[in-house]
């Protein structure tokens, strides 16, 4: 036995499904999906033709009824009613009265955009309810309402939810999903019966029912950020590097290379389109929880771009690269598409664009730069400046502690709050990295600066890419966040070399 998932792609971008209450639904739930397979084993075209179900998919729904999920694979979501107000279209109902065609208002929608696919997956399923689930999820026409149309099959996906056993109702925290109890199955089954009473009815003459019968609700928890060998934790995960001049075969200088990330930013983000992930533009809804990183997007020259593994970069007087969080999902495919064939930077209109030359491969940002010679100790230094992200706290407060507050702003998502006024908290950075205290920082430091964000001095080279060690934004480059003009030379962040 492997583990398997079961997909579903809404081609219209939004599920549209609602709960026995009436409420509208996120996302289908285990329970949904098992009564959509349930219905296609008995009136789909595997189907025999008398309301049953042939044995081998009978078997299969009754070790899906039997067998929760392991993990659900949950794409963003977003209600597309618009708030404070209520949309309503008037339709034709198919009666009429008077001689008039009889009309009835109708919300446009209440269901759910949906970023992506959903998947539900199962770490031990038989080959044989395998083959038989495969089967089944192709007379699957609809995921909830009819208007509602999906597209299912068993392709792999990473999930983002585990399910956890050891939750009781009491348990606070998590996702609350609604999943099939012994039984269910039997339970479709009379419903069925009970909605058809003669095989001459039309569905006009059809009362169709629902039940919330042999239903329970267990409890998922968000899976935590990938780890590598050893316990550390690289917050960012891949690197794409394209190989760069400034038009005229050399080195964009410092002083400029903030704007030119902002300009490369900008490019990414036309070329992707409508739709942009939030990974990309940093605009996150109100009720979507903000990662630590995102994307970012540095300049290196080719002086410190020698010191990493990359070896096809000869020649090249510099390079952009292109830095994908750990935690990104099927976002990294939109971002790669986007970066497909990009061979020139527009920056501005008085002078040539940069040429850019993709190497073609996807490094590992863990092992992307190479260690120190044995006897050395790699330093890194702010060039030329660097702009604290928060005001000078109270007390004895230096910019060398408003640094490693920005180190440790990139691993905020895997550090714990401390007490008012505690000594100090070890950063995940190792050997030589001082203490900070999250609670000796004014709350502001919680919110989106306004400035670009400034550049640490850790010295670990297993996660620092050059200028890459902030919270979604390159040190010294360029990332995700609030598109903003050029900074002035004085307010300007910049990166390690």
């Amino acid at each position: 036995m492997a583990p398997v998932s079961i997909t579903a792609h809404f081609p219209l971008g939004v599920y549209h499904g609602h709960a026995a209450d009436g409420r509208s639904e996120p996302f289908p739930s285990p329970a949904r999906l098992l009564s959509a397979l349930v219905n296609a084993a008995h009136i789909g075209t595997t189907a025999p033709g008398d309301g049953t179900a042939k044995p081998q998919y009978a078997a299969a729904l009754t070790w899906l009824e039997e067998h929760l999920p392991n993990g659900i694979c949950l794409p963003t979501t977003m209600n597309v009613t618009i708030e404070a107000s209520r949309i309503f279209m008037h339709r034709r109902n198919g009666s009429i009265e008077n001689n008039k065609y009889k009309t009835e208002a109708r919300t446009v929608s209440d269901g759910y955009a949906i970023d992506g696919v959903i998947g539900w997956v199962w770490d031990d399923m038989p080959d044989d309810v395998r083959n038989a689930v495969a089967r089944l999820c192709e007379d699957v026409p609809c995921l909830g309402e009819m208007d509602s149309p999906v597209v299912m099959s068993t392709e792999k996906v990473e999930v983002n939810w585990r399910l956890d056993p050891a939750a009781t109702a009491f348990t606070p925290g998590g996702l609350r999903v609604q999943v099939p109890s012994s039984g269910r199955i039997n339970a479709l089954r009379e419903l069925h019966s009970q909605s058809h009473p003669h095989e001459d009815s039309s569905d006009s003459d059809r009362e169709f029912l629902t039940s919330g019968g042999f239903l329970r609700d267990v409890r998922y928890v968000s899976v935590e950020p990938v780890k590598h060998n050893g316990g550390d934790h690289s917050p960012w995960r891949d690197v794409l590097i394209f190989l760069a001049d400034d038009g005229a075969g050399r080195k964009i200088s410092p002083e400029r290379r903030v704007s030119w990330c902002v300009a490369f930013h900008k490019a990414l983000i036309k070329r992707i389109g409508n739709g942009a992930p939030p990974i990309v533009t940093g605009c996150y809804q109100q009720n979507m929880t903000k990662p630590a990183n995102r994307l970012a997007i540095q300049y290196v020259p080719a002086s410190v771009l020698s010191q990493s593994t990359v070896k096809s970069v000869s020649g090249a007087p510099g390079a952009f690269l292109i830095m994908l969080p750990s935690d990104v999902n099927d976002d990294e495919a939109v971002v790669l598409r986007a970066l497909a064939g990009m061979t020139q930077l527009n920056h501005r209109r008085d002078e040539a664009p940069a040429r850019l030359r993709p190497v073609g491969e996807v490094f590992d940002a863990q092992c992307f730069w190479r260690p120190p010679a044995q006897g050395t100790r790699r330093l890194w230094s702010p060039t030329p400046v660097a702009v604290p992200e928060v005001a000078r706290q109270r007390g004895d407060w230096t910019f060398e502690d408003a640094i490693l507050l920005s180190l440790g702003f990139v691993w905020r998502d895997r550090l714990d709050a401390v007490p008012k006024r505690y000594p100090g908290l070890p950063l995940a950075g190792g050997p030589g990295t001082r203490t900070w205290s999250r609670s000796d920082v004014a709350p502001s430091h919680h919110e989106e600066p306004e400035l670009l964000r400034p550049q640490d001095a850790a010295g670990r080279h297993h996660s620092a890419l050059h200028g890459a060690r902030q919270c979604g934004r390159p040190l010294g480059g360029y990332g995700a966040g609030r598109r903003r003009p050029e900074p002035s030379p004085g307010r300007r962040s910049v990166g390690t070399g």
